[in-house]
């Protein structure tokens, strides 16, 4: 068997899940399927790609080659593919920018600002990781990239990859109306709760473990699922969430600032070095606008400590 693309992708895929699981889900596949290529791809190569443990799957030291060499190839084919079909239809270039967002709840206060200062329309993308996006960015299948991810780290680098900061937040925990907690709390306040988190690659799941081993307790190991989910099962009563603080709150739930402020989550704004200069100002004055009003809807704040409603990317 030769080694394809879509190989590259299987791959790339079942590192950023951990899971096989999870990775089939996300490729449209049968889990028996995805594993049966999985295995192919192990003879193609002569050797393992994965190994598997109580926790999921990790890249072995010839998956770790095969992921380094996939996230330059895997953008450029994107980018050729997109290229080639607008040079098919016989267009000039991309109706309007192309802007990814990724762990972020500002993407449409953010594509809105930017439609308004912006000729032509805003291409807007979810993307469910920063550093696969970042690659993106770097191949030039995105103009910029709007990310979330914890204060605590950094973005990631890449080729013709330009970054600026356009603020950080204080993280609060989201918790259903009629919850006995106050308005503001320490975060031991919740050492029994069931956490909800949802997928994410920065450092989040760590700094949030020190943090409550720092408050005196071990946290509940967090469940995982997607953000819309998270949100009615902490409606429900079911759990916690963690927040940022942008936008109005969602019905039958309400934010808690935690004291002392322990966790933090910070907005940042990436562009390619091939957008003019006066385009890279104006994209980060819309981000930076988009954090503003996103605080304001949020009840009127515009502090950088407070934190949104939408439950922040945590890796399990």
């Amino acid at each position: 068997m030769d080694l394809e693309v879509r190989h590259l992708r299987m791959v790339a895929t079942v590192a950023e899940h951990g899971s096989v699981t999870k990775a089939a889900a996300a490729l449209g596949l049968a889990q028996p399927a995805l594993s049966a290529q999985l295995s192919r791809i192990d003879r193609t190569l002569g050797g393992a790609v994965f190994v598997r443990d109580h926790r999921g799957v990790r890249p072995t030291p010839l998956g770790t080659l095969v992921l380094e060499r996939a996230r330059t190839l895997l953008p450029a084919m994107d980018a050729l593919v997109l290229d080639a079909h607008r040079l098919a239809r016989g267009d000039d270039g991309p109706d309007g920018l192309r802007v990814a967002v990724v762990g972020s709840a500002l993407a449409a206060a953010f594509a809105r600002r930017v439609d308004g200062a912006c000729p032509g329309r805003t291409v807007l993308r979810t993307a469910w990781s920063a550093a696969a996006a970042t690659a993106e960015l770097a191949s030039g299948t995105h103009d910029a990239l709007l990310a979330g991810m914890c204060a605590d780290a950094l973005p990631p680098s890449a080729p013709g990859v330009h970054w600026r900061l356009v603020g950080t937040d204080a993280v609060q925990v989201l918790v259903p109306a009629g919850h006995p907690s106050p308005d503001e709390a320490d975060l031991t306040t919740f050492a029994d709760e069931r956490w909800f988190t949802a997928p994410g690659d920065s450092c989040f799941a760590a700094c949030f473990a020190a943090s409550c081993t720092r408050a005196g307790f071990t946290p509940r190991a967090p469940s995982e699922c997607e953000r819309s989910a998270g949100l009615e099962l902490v409606r429900a009563g079911a759990g916690v969430g963690l927040a940022q603080p942008f936008g109005s709150r969602p019905e039958g739930v309400r934010a808690v600032a935690l004291r002392g402020r322990p966790l933090a989550w910070s907005t940042w704004l990436a562009v390619h070095e091939g957008v003019p200069e006066a385009l890279r100002a104006a994209l980060l004055t819309a981000a930076r606008t988009a954090r503003a009003d996103g605080l304001e809807a949020a009840g009127g704040v515009r502090d950088p400590r407070t934190a949104s409603y939408d439950p922040i990317g945590m890796p399990a």
